[in-house]
């Protein structure tokens, strides 16, 4: 069994050596470069990485991790970005991946954190040629066929884990995700088929949220609840609207966007610690008891800031 670390860079010279050395028992490292400057592709090559860099950046994700993805020789692939480090030893993974029930399993999902909020994604998966990345940002892999894409399936949920860390880079160019997502939105429903609207929405909102600009996020979040299915997303998206609401200090607009939240997904901890904090005092005890039941099982982004009950005045 082999197993291909697949990454693609871009002037990632201080995150870059804690990457590489934290995936160095993978069999072969595969990067992509798209154009550094800096001293990146000196360090690659150096750790024993396989470096291409005759790929043109087009503002596509999913296109140049699908160029990083058909020069790996390994059964399965490790995804990883520059700026994160995989803290599961290795061998701890590949342990699992020989173990004979894994037999009809084809992605891991692995838990990544970034200091704020921690969410499961599909790390590892099967290199198959049916297999490739979809979406020009906040990409996801898919099973293709043809003119068609669904979800991979045979996904087993590890406690694997990934850190991520901010990388100086993102400064050069902080909303690259935001333009291509727009430009993508731009397209409308028939340009791009409505899974990758939706998606598409959802995330521009959460960059507006970042940017501290809830109007912005609120524009998008309200026509993006219309059109969503009722998923993990759909009750991550109401309870980003309830703290666009928190924000511009309309709590009765924030306490009902939690009800809304839990309606769809009824064990996310962060809406009944909302609901706790802003409800009367004698109503509390309730709320607090649900949350503490609650378990975060299925949360899209579980934000442990979101998650601290207000403490009663003495």
């Amino acid at each position: 069994m082999k197993i291909s670390a697949s990454l693609i860079i871009k002037n990632e010279q201080e995150m870059l050596p804690k990457c590489l050395k934290s995936i160095q028992q993978c069999d072969e490292i595969v990067i992509v470069d798209t154009g550094s400057t800096d001293n990146s592709i000196k360090i690659a090559k150096k750790a024993g990485a396989k470096v291409y860099t005759d790929y043109k950046w087009a503002d596509n994700f999913s296109e140049a991790r699908n160029v990083s993805k058909s020069k790996c020789s390994g059964d399965w692939l490790l995804i990883i970005d520059a700026d994160e480090i995989l803290e599961t030893p290795m061998p701890v993974i590949r342990e699992m991946l020989g173990q004979k029930w894994m037999a009809d399993k084809n992605a891991l999902m692995f838990k990544v954190d970034t200091g704020r909020e921690t969410n499961d994604q599909i790390r590892i998966f099967r290199n198959r040629p049916d297999i490739q990345w979809i979406g020009a940002a906040h990409n996801l892999p898919h099973v293709v066929e043809g003119n068609k894409y669904r979800r991979i399936d045979g996904v087993y949920h590890t406690t694997f884990k990934v850190k991520s860390n901010f990388s100086p880079n993102h400064m050069v160019d902080p909303d690259r995700t935001l333009r291509i997502m727009t430009n993508e939105l731009r397209k409308g429903m028939q340009g791009i088929g409505p899974d990758l609207y939706t998606r598409y929405m959802y995330y521009v909102s959460r960059e507006w949220l970042n940017r501290k600009d809830p109007y912005r996020a609120l524009y998008y979040l309200q026509d993006y609840v219309k059109i969503a299915p009722a998923t993990n997303e759909l009750a991550d998206a109401w309870f980003l609207i309830a703290s666009c609401y928190l924000d511009l200090g309309k709590l009765e607009e924030a306490l009902d966007a939690c009800l809304q939240t839990i309606k769809y997904l009824p064990r996310y901890k962060a809406a009944y610690a909302v609901l706790h904090n802003l409800s009367a005092p004698e109503n509390r005890p309730i709320w607090e008891k649900l949350f503490h039941l609650a378990d975060n099982a299925g949360v899209l982004f579980v934000r442990r800031e979101a998650e601290k009950l207000l403490k009663p005045k003495q």
